[in-house]
C-alpha cells in the first residue's frame, strides 16, 4: 500500500472513532432555510429509507456494485472500455452497504429560494453530516482535492468556494506564473460551497449557502420554513420515510411570473426544470384548477408493498372558484369505466361526472385547457353557445348534462394518416341509450362546426368485427384525420382508429387495461378519477429515436475518436444494442394506477407503481447498468460525434 492510502484509511479510522466536533443541528431540517421559501424538497427518515433502497437493488446488477464493476473491467475489449468506467463506480459506490449505513446518518434538503435579477433560479442543497464524520470528511475532501475549488470569500468566519481556474501570466522567460494581483474574487450568481463541521451546504451564490450557516449556527433569528403554518400542515400531513416535497403556490407562481419578465421570456416548469416537453404541466394546473385557489402544493415519493407511491395534493381555498376541484366532485368511479381501454394502451382515465352543475363543470375545465394551451379564438364554452344558437341543440343540458362519465385512452398505436397528430380516443358513458344517441345525431355538426365547412359534413359506415362504425372526414380539421365513432347501448366512442373504436364497443374486461393474468385491483370507493398508466411506455418514448424520414435521409454520423478516427464498429454496435436493451426493458414493468381523491379542501393525486423492489426492477437497471457504462466510456473518454 503506498503512502497516500495509508494515510486516507488512517483519517478515516480516526473519523469514524471520535465524536464529531460540530455545533448541534437543528430538530427540524426545515429550519435551516428561510421563511418565504418557494419549494422544498428532503429525503425524511434516512435511517428507515436506506433498508428500503437496498430492497430496490435486491436481486440486480447493482446488488454488489463492487463485482459488477470488476466483471465489466474484465469484460472490457478495448482501453475505451476499461478506463470509461467513472459513472459507474460512482453508482457501485453509492449503493454499497457501507454508503447504505452512512446514508441513515445523515440528513438531505434542498430548496428553490427564489429568482435572480436576471430571473434564474436560486436555490440551495443542504446535507447535515453531525452524526456521519466519514461523510463530513468526503465533503472536506472534496473541497480540499478538487484542483479548480477556490476560496473565494467568507460568511460568519468560515471560508466559501467557487471554481476557479488560475489567472496565467508569462515571466520574461516564457514561464506560467500565477497572477497574484488578480486573486479569486467571488461571483454573483455560481455554484458556490460552503463547510463547516455538521453542515455541508452547495448553492447558488454566497446568501443561499451563508443562509444556511447562520442559521444552522443559530445566528440567524429571523422566521424560518419550519415554522412557516402552511409548511407545518403539509408536513404534517405528507412527511413519510421517503422523498417529502412543498410548493408555496401563490408565491412560486408570483416570483416564476416576475422572472419571465425579467428573462423577457416565458418559461414553464417543464424547461425549469430540464424537461422537453409540448405541455407546461404548470400551465394547465393553473388555468383548470384556478392559481388564486390553489395555497399549496405538497406530497411524497415513498415505496409502498413493495412498489413506488409518487402522491401530489393541492390545498384549495374554499372561499375561489376551482375548475378542477368543482369537475373532481363526482361519485366515485368504477373499475367498468376503464373496460372499453385495450391493451396495449399508453394510459387509461376513468372519471365521473359531479351531479350538480354538471354541464358548468365540464364546460370550465375544458376552457381551462384551452386557455392552458395557448388557444386563440373561441374557448370550448364560447363554441357550445354558438352551436346551441345555429343548431338548437341543447348541448349543455341535454348532451353534457346527461352523460354520467367519460374515458380518455391513449392507445400505443394508431393507423391515422401520414402527417396526421395523434389524439386519445374518448368514450362519453350517457345515462341512457337516448343520451347517447342525441350525441351521435350531434357528431357531425360538432365536426362540420371545428372544421369551418360551408355545407354539412355526411358520415359514411363501415361495419368492422360486427359493429357499425361511422366515419366523418378530417382534411380540415386540425389534426387532419378522420374522425371515426360507433354507439352501443349507452356507450359512444370516438377515436381516429376505426377498428379501436370497433374495438372499445366490445367493453370486455378480459382483454381491457385492467384485466389480464395480473388484473387491476378496483379503485377506493372515494375516487373521483382512476386510470391505468404504462410508466414503460412513456419511458421508452423518451428515450426512441423515431426513423429517418423523407426524400433524403441522411446517413447517421459515425463515431469518432479525437484523433480523426473512427471507432471500432463492434463498439458502436456495442451501444447500438445497449440502448435498444434498455428501451425494451421497460415493457417489463406492470402498469401503473392514477388514484385523485377529494378530501375535505384537498385534492390528492397517487401513481402507484407496483413491484419494484426485491428485483421487480431487475431487467431495467440490469439493461441501464450496461447502456450507461457504454454511454461513459463514450462521453467519458471525450469521443464524439462528428
Amino acid at each position: 500500500m503506498s503512502l497516500t492510502p495509508r494515510v486516507l484509511a488512517a483519517v478515516l479510522l480516526i473519523a469514524n472513532a471520535l465524536p464529531a466536533r460540530a455545533a448541534e443541528p437543528p430538530a427540524d431540517i426545515a429550519a435551516l432555510f428561510p421563511d418565504d421559501t418557494l419549494a422544498y424538497a428532503e429525503l425524511a427518515n434516512p435511517a428507515e429509507l436506506a433498508p428500503e433502497l437496498v430492497a430496490l437493488f435486491k436481486g440486480t446488477a447493482l446488488q454488489d456494485g463492487l463485482s459488477l464493476l470488476h466483471a465489466r473491467k474484465d469484460k472490457a475489449g478495448s482501453l475505451l472500455e476499461l478506463n470509461g468506467k467513472d459513472r459507474l463506480a460512482t453508482l457501485a459506490l453509492l449503493t454499497s452497504p457501507e454508503w447504505m449505513d452512512e446514508f441513515k446518518r445523515i440528513r438531505i434538503a434542498v430548496a428553490l429560494t427564489g429568482f435572480s435579477a436576471q430571473g434564474e433560479p436560486e436555490f440551495v442543497l443542504v446535507v447535515i453530516t453531525h452524526n456521519s464524520p466519514s461523510v463530513g470528511l468526503a465533503a472536506r475532501a472534496y473541497l480540499t482535492m478538487t484542483p479548480t475549488i477556490r476560496r473565494v470569500g467568507e460568511v460568519a468566519g468560515v471560508p466559501f468556494f467557487q471554481h476557479r481556474n488560475p489567472n496565467i501570466t508569462f515571466d520574461d522567460n516564457g514561464v506560467q506564473m500565477i497572477n497574484k494581483e488578480q486573486p479569486p474574487t467571488e461571483g454573483p450568481s455560481e455554484l458556490t460551497y460552503l463547510y463547516t463541521p455538521g453542515l455541508f451546504a452547495i448553492g447558488t451564490n454566497k446568501n443561499a449557502v451563508g443562509g444556511a450557516l447562520q442559521r444552522f449556527n443559530g445566528q440567524e433569528k429571523k422566521a424560518n420554513l419550519a415554522d412557516n403554518t402552511l409548511f407545518k400542515d403539509a408536513a404534517t400531513a405528507h412527511r413519510k420515510t421517503g422523498l417529502f416535497y412543498f410548493v408555496d403556490f401563490p408565491r412560486f407562481c408570483t416570483k416564476l411570473d416576475d422572472a419571465n419578465k425579467a428573462r423577457g421570456a416565458l418559461r414553464g416548469i417543464a424547461e425549469l426544470i430540464g424537461i422537453e416537453s409540448d405541455i407546461d404541466p404548470l400551465a394547465l394546473f393553473k388555468f383548470t384548477a384556478n392559481a388564486k385557489a390553489v395555497k399549496s402544493v405538497a406530497g411524497s415519493v415513498r415505496f409502498r408493498e413493495g412498489g413506488l407511491s409518487v402522491i401530489m395534493a393541492a390545498q384549495f381555498d374554499s372561499a375561489q372558484p376551482s375548475p378542477l376541484f368543482d369537475f373532481l366532485s363526482g361519485p366515485g368511479v368504477k373499475l367498468e369505466l376503464l373496460h372499453p381501454a385495450r391493451k396495449p394502451a399508453v394510459f387509461a382515465l376513468g372519471v365521473s361526472f359531479p351531479e350538480k352543475n354538471r354541464a358548468g363543470s365540464v364546460i370550465a375545465l375544458l376552457d381551462g385547457v384551452a386557455k392552458a394551451n395557448g388557444e386563440i379564438g373561441r374557448l370550448p364554452g364560447e363554441a357550445i353557445r354558438e352551436m346551441e344558437r345555429k343548431y338548437k341543440v341543447a348541448v349543455s343540458e341535454q348532451l353534457i348534462g346527461k352523460t354520467r362519465a367519460a374515458t380518455l385512452i391513449m392507445p400505443t398505436t394508431q393507423a391515422v394518416p401520414k402527417g396526421a397528430s395523434v389524439l386519445p380516443m374518448l368514450v362519453l358513458h350517457a345515462e341512457d341509450a337516448a343520451s347517447a344517441t342525441a350525441w351521435e345525431e350531434f357528431l357531425p355538426k360538432l365536426i362540420t362546426d371545428l372544421a369551418g365547412a360551408a355545407n354539412p359534413i355526411q358520415p359514411s359506415s363501415e361495419t368492422i368485427n360486427g359493429v357499425k362504425v361511422f366515419s366523418l372526414p378530417g382534411n380540415e380539421l386540425r389534426w387532419k384525420s378522420p374522425v371515426h365513432y360507433a354507439r352501443s347501448g349507452v356507450l359512444l366512442v370516438v377515436g381516429l382508429d376505426q377498428k379501436l373504436v370497433a374495438s372499445a364497443i366490445a367493453k370486455d374486461p378480459m382483454i381491457s387495461v385492467v384485466g389480464g393474468d395480473q388484473p387491476i385491483p378496483p379503485p377506493p370507493a372515494d375516487a373521483a378519477a382512476f386510470g391505468v398508466v404504462s410508466v414503460g411506455e412513456w419511458l421508452s418514448r423518451l428515450l426512441e429515436q423515431p426513423p429517418p424520414d423523407g426524400a433524403v435521409v441522411i446517413r447517421e454520423p459515425r463515431l469518432m475518436g479525437p484523433n480523426g478516427n473512427p471507432l471500432p464498429q463492434s463498439f458502436s454496435d456495442d451501444l447500438k444494442k445497449a440502448r435498444k436493451a434498455l428501451i425494451d426493458s421497460f415493457g417489463t414493468l406492470r402498469p401503473a394506477t392514477l388514484t385523485v381523491t377529494r378530501a375535505g379542501n384537498e385534492l390528492r393525486m397517487e401513481l402507484f407503481q407496483p413491484s419494484v423492489q426485491a428485483g421487480g426492477l431487475k431487467a431495467v437497471i440490469d439493461a441501464g447498468v450496461n447502456w450507461l457504462d457504454l454511454n461513459n466510456a463514450l462521453t467519458g473518454s471525450r469521443f464524439n460525434k462528428h
